[in-house]
């Protein structure tokens, strides 16, 4: 039992992770299997059911990847029913205050660091590996808090000083709206509060994190996030690729 993330966040070490959205065992199992560290299957702003989320949690299983489901709010609820399924974090949208992170946090872990319940499945191999889930679960769990409104960054210092809040991953898109500069990431209001978060990461002692806003099939884009001091790298995903692959073929056809 490990979490790849974990491991490397631990060693001092940038990772890069990526996001799903369509819901496909294969296509999780690839991802797995291309040398990402982390997968996040986003039930945020996809379809995804509880037993689609259970599959592709099974085919990441196959991998090294660490998963991690992604949720819309902190829901001490779904947090129990995808972490006994077997996912090795939870990524909650709107952080925005210490209370939002505290309530994550403990939601992630079992008395007496936090308040989940007992009752895991898959995540014990069906009871196989039961003792050794209870004894290192705790550890290896990781909460992660998206932080993507102005709210969020003036609360940043309370909220990285609550323990159990692993990392967090700066949510370019919703952080810049709510700022007022939207898509505008190179604008310094936008700069000036990436800066902020970062810079109470450091402080804090914790991993920082990003959602990158630079296309990810650059180099420059990685080495500007590394080093920038981003450990927790997320770098789009399977609607993204898709895409992008299909915009590559419709260029050629113009040239034929």
């Amino acid at each position: 039992m490990r979490s790849r993330l974990k491991e490397l966040l631990d060693a001092g070490q940038a990772t890069f992770g990526t996001q799903l959205r369509f819901g496909s065992p294969g296509i999780a199992e690839l991802f797995g299997h291309a040398g990402f560290d982390w997968i996040i299957l986003d039930a945020e702003h996809a379809p995804q059911t509880p037993i689609g989320i259970q599959s592709q949690l099974q085919a990441i299983g196959n991998t090294p990847a660490t998963p991690i489901v992604r949720l819309p709010k902190v829901d001490e609820e779904q947090i129990r029913l995808y972490l006994d399924m077997g996912a090795m974090g939870i990524l909650a949208a709107f952080i925005n205050t210490a209370e939002d992170a505290e309530l994550g946090a403990r939601a992630c872990r079992y008395p007496p660091l936090g308040n989940r319940g007992w009752g895991p499945h898959r995540a014990t191999q069906y009871g196989l590996q039961t003792n050794e889930y209870a004894e290192k679960i705790n550890d290896l769990v990781m909460f992660i808090g998206l932080i993507e409104t102005k709210e969020a960054v003036e609360n940043i210092d309370a909220i990285l000083a609550v323990e159990g809040m692993d990392t967090y991953i700066l949510g370019p898109a919703d952080l810049s709206i709510s700022l007022g500069v939207p898509f505008d990431f190179e604008n310094s209001t936008f700069q000036d509060a990436e800066q902020q978060v970062r810079d109470a990461a450091r402080r804090a002692g914790k991993p920082a994190g990003i959602g990158l806003y630079r296309s990810p099939f650059e180099l420059d884009t990685l080495q500007r996030a590394t080093e920038a001091g981003y450990q927790v790298i997320l770098m789009g995903g399977d609607e993204l690729f898709l895409t992008h692959g299909c915009q590559q073929i419709k260029k050629l056809r113009t040239k034929l």
